[in-house]
């Protein structure tokens, strides 16, 4: 059988990739940290290829000419260049007899080398108010404040293990905030208004309205004039679902929060991936005044670099530890407190199970 890709719309991958690369394909048997941001893959017939990684802007947003400067570094220093699942890039296969001269180049330029092994990794965040009408909070915003504010932690690789942070504007969660070692989510504190006038204005599909509801929260109601609908408090997870459906109609709560959740991970452990669980909630985020959840976060990870052991990632930690120990460490609210009816933790379990 012949060993090759189907036709297809989007290019084949297999061409973007250099000679030296494909002849390694299936062939990897390990990888090691030579030094902040640099990995050396090994292959099972002795060929080694470097890789340099680099912290992007929140998002991984990139200008024409940046993107311009990354093509020109791959021509100069390296086989191939990619973009990494936490939105930041690689240069691979960097020439070693270049790679102190491209590491100097990169620091120069603001692309410090860093984000690899036991240290803090780039910071991943959702695009929010950039192009996204859901967002309760402006996650880019967020996450570049934690870089700065966590900035050394991108170089020391003295953690128990790799440490992960996503940022997610909204209970949408396309910034991955619940599967993080620690995840900062943006949440409404009330649910969506409705505007009986606005909505029956604008002659919404209220069957299409009703059914986008992930939790069922939305009924129909008979006013005045015609049919509204009626949000249940108790169950709406404020995921603003019906917003995108009647913009005219219903619009988001004017309160607005942040809950930071410990212990997700997507990896493949004993237990597999797992959802983090809320500390902190109804966390202040007044822009671009961050410092709230820039405490608690040196909080989390303090408790871990003091008490944590070698390898063991937030979720393990916590699991060792035990959650009494846990909150009374970071100064947060008691177990008790977390298993409540709002967004962080009951609504976000519900609203992924359901979707």
């Amino acid at each position: 059988m012949k060993n090759d890709l189907p036709a297809g719309i989007m290019p084949n991958y297999r061409q973007q990739i250099p000679p030296e690369l494909l002849a390694c394909r299936g062939k990897w048997v390990r990888h090691e940290m030579v030094r902040p941001g640099v990995i050396r893959h090994l292959a099972g017939d002795g060929t080694a290829i470097l890789t340099v990684r680099i912290l992007l802007p929140p998002n991984g947003l990139l200008s024409a000419a940046t993107l311009r400067q990354l093509a020109r570094w791959i021509r100069v220093y390296a086989l191939t260049g990619r973009r990494t699942s936490r939105q930041g890039f690689e240069f691979v296969g960097v020439r070693p007899e270049l790679l102190d001269n491209f590491l100097a180049e990169l620091a120069a330029s603001g692309f410090p080398a860093g984000g690899t092994g036991n240290s803090l990794h780039q910071i991943k965040c959702c695009t929010s108010f950039i192009h996204c009408q859901n967002a309760a909070v402006d996650a880019p915003s967020i996450a570049k404040t934690l870089a700065d504010y966590l900035y050394p932690a991108f170089f020391h690789q003295d953690l128990p293990a790799p440490l992960k942070i996503s940022v997610s504007g909204c209970p949408n969660q396309c910034g991955g905030g619940v599967e993080a070692d620690i995840g900062i989510s943006g949440y409404f504190a009330t649910v969506p208004r409705v505007d009986d006038a606005g909505l029956m204005a604008a002659n919404i599909d209220f069957g299409h309205l009703i059914s986008g509801c992930p939790v069922g929260a939305i009924r129909p109601r008979q006013v005045e004039g015609g049919t509204t609908v009626v949000i249940n408090a108790e169950r709406c997870i404020r995921c603003t679902s019906c917003i995108q459906v009647a913009p005219e109609g219903i619009k988001p709560g004017p309160e607005r929060f942040v809950a930071i959740a410990v212990g997700g991970h997507g990896g493949n452990n004993r237990r597999g991936p797992e959802m983090a669980a809320v500390v902190f909630s109804r966390v202040p985020a007044r822009p671009l005044d961050y410092a709230a959840i820039c405490e608690r976060v040196q909080r989390i990870i303090a408790c871990w670099r003091d008490r944590g052991k070698r390898g063991e990632r937030l979720a393990g930690f916590l699991e060792r530890l035990g959650w009494p120990a846990f909150l009374k460490a970071v100064g947060a609210s008691p177990v008790a407190d977390i298993f409540d009816n709002h967004f962080p933790f009951a609504g976000l379990r519900r609203d992924l199970h359901l979707r």
